[in-house]
């Protein structure tokens, strides 16, 4: 049968600095920028470079390249403009009202936006479409209710101001109550959650979890390690609910519980790390952690420390962390001595999910992390 959806198509505006000295930083960003739209499901018909020392306080590009936007959504269909930036309510406002002077139904998002639209499409649980509703709610709030300044400044005239204020807090109290409720219901998980784990610590089950950067092969691992069948695609969070499966370990004579959960990126605000807490104390109460890293990735080394970072702010318990460098079917001269050595803390192991190369080793070296 045939599709009928339309496709969304998004004009991705990639802001970086005015010199090169990050060149291939900056080459990343953009690319992941674009995996995020594709992971969306959208096309890109084309794109836009802004150079920028500061942000413009007004549309965050600035004037002369609001005109540029301008001009190319005349040339080619745009649906959604995105900033490769995080930007402010304020911003994403004006910038939205100067291209609806074009096109009426064109949409403006920042990066987080985006992330956000790749959630709500994943969300298999409701657990997970809560977490992404407090995300949500928690990075839209001040765009809401200052809406409520904007038009009690447009108003203009004696008393509109009185009028505004009303609105305005009106609108907070609203969302107030609403990340309220949806943070009680995601308590009551949270409480559920670790009482399944301290059941699990009671029975004397050792746990292991897999983390790592989106789109290293996380799920791939998991689904080899427990012979399940979770679903892998080569897309940035494929994965965003915690799964579990045992794992027999012959050399200790012992089943563990292994759990695969979201993957981490670059520039996540801590308020959607927060949202997805209760998905991540699987991460935070681990006896062991397997650190999936893409050892084809250039970016390699900066990935690791995004991930060891966002374990650190939820509070990890432990320190025995395996890093397993995966994909390595896709490096031919693959340094495995040096990287042995610079990484001796962490158990190193080196396998490919694709071809099955190293996987074997796993479950020996849990073992004596254990």
């Amino acid at each position: 049968m045939k599709d009928n959806k339309k496709t969304l198509r998004v004009l991705p505006v990639h802001v970086i600095p005015p010199r090169g000295s990050q060149d291939e930083n900056v080459i990343s960003n953009g690319e992941e920028l674009e995996s995020l739209i594709s992971t969306l499901g959208g096309e890109i018909p084309d794109r836009i470079i802004q150079r920028l020392d500061r942000p413009d306080l007004r549309t965050y590009v600035g004037k002369g390249k609001v005109g540029e936007i301008i001009t190319k959504i005349r040339e080619v269909p745009v649906d959604v403009v995105v900033l490769n930036a995080m930007a402010k309510p304020g911003q994403i406002h004006n910038l939205k009202t100067e291209l609806q002077k074009e096109n009426p139904q064109i949409e403006v998002w920042d990066r987080v936006d985006l992330i956000l639209q790749i959630f709500d499409k994943h969300a298999a649980t409701s657990e997970a479409r809560l977490q992404i509703q407090l995300a949500r709610m928690k990075y839209m709030g001040p765009r809401i209710y200052g809406m409520g300044l904007v038009m009690s400044r447009q108003g203009g005239g004696i008393g509109t101001i009185g009028v505004g204020e009303t609105n305005t807090e009106l609108m907070k109290r609203h969302w107030r109550n609403e990340v309220k409720t949806v943070n009680d219901q995601l308590k009551k998980l949270t409480q559920e959650r670790e009482r399944q784990l301290e059941r699990r610590r009671e029975q004397g089950f050792k746990t292991v979890s897999i983390v790592g950067y989106t789109n290293a092969g996380k799920t791939s691992l998991f689904n080899i390690l427990t012979g399940k069948d979770k679903l892998t695609e080569d897309v940035l969070f494929a994965t965003l609910n915690s799964s579990v499966g045992k794992v027999y370990l012959p050399e200790i004579r012992e089943e563990i519980l292994l759990s695969d959960t979201i993957g981490f990126i670059r520039n996540l605000p801590p308020r959607l790390i927060d949202a997805f807490k209760s998905t991540l104390l699987e991460s935070i109460h681990a006896d062991v952690i397997l650190h999936v890293i893409d050892v084809s990735d250039p970016e390699m080394e900066f990935k690791i420390n995004i991930v060891n970072q966002i374990l650190s702010d939820i509070g990890k318990v432990t320190d025995k962390t395996i890093y397993i460098f995966n994909k390595i079917d896709k490096v031919t001269d693959l340094n495995k001595s040096a990287l042995a050595v610079q990484f001796s803390n962490h158990y190193p192991l080196f396998i490919s999910t694709k071809t099955g190369e190293g996987v074997d080793k796993i479950k020996n070296v849990i073992s004596e992390a254990l």
